[in-house]
């Protein structure tokens, strides 16, 4: 069926306890990128680890992964 667009295969992942589904093979950084979050000033827990910025691009999503991101900001 040429010319048909065929959907990536998806995976299901929990980010901040709601369900999503995601392409397989997306990685950390381009969950926060499709999210609209700058990973400066995001803090990312994967499966209750925290993850180092510098992990953000490489670390690949796997189905059934559990994310909790939160928004860093600066107060006083």
């Amino acid at each position: 069926m040429e010319g048909l667009g065929i959907m990536p295969e998806q995976i299901q992942i929990t980010v901040n306890g709601q369900l999503i589904s995601v392409p397989k093979n997306t990685s950390v950084l381009l969950l926060l990128k499709q999210l609209g979050l700058d990973q400066n000033i995001v803090f990312v827990e994967l499966n209750k680890n925290a993850l180092l910025k510098k992990e953000y691009e490489q670390t690949i999503l796997q189905p059934n992964d559990r994310l909790e991101l939160v928004r860093v900001t600066a107060g006083g």
